[in-house]
């Protein structure tokens, strides 16, 4: 679990990080992608970090996602372990929703770095 204490540079640098996480319900890893490809200028160190993180965390779920496609023994595990890890994946983003809104440590679980 990685924590960060949120700084932001002004409240265009609290909306890109809002919107990441928001958007990363629906669309995964990409929003998270999209603020690390974003130039160093433009959003604050912490909130690179934070989509860092966040990116290492989409991305593994979306790995093992990937797994429920083997017949049969992926379609059981999937038919068990995508709610589970969509569940998941809504509370972790809740959490830290309310975390940044509350100028509070925003904790993202982090279990293997990709990037």
């Amino acid at each position: 679990m990685k924590n960060f204490t949120p700084t932001f540079k002004d409240d265009k640098d609290r909306l890109i990080t809002l919107a990441m996480f928001i958007s990363s319900i629906f669309f995964i890893f990409i929003p998270s992608l999209i603020v690390i490809l974003l130039p160093k200028d433009y959003i604050s160190e912490s909130s690179y970090e934070m989509a860092k993180s966040l990116f290492n965390f989409e991305l593994l779920l979306f790995l093992i996602s990937l797994l429920f496609v083997i017949p049969i023994i992926g379609w059981i595990a999937g038919f068990i372990l995508a709610p589970v890890m969509m569940i998941i994946n809504v509370i972790v983003i809740v959490i830290d929703l309310c975390a940044i809104a509350g100028n509070r440590e925003v904790k993202i679980p982090e279990p293997y770095k990709f990037i």
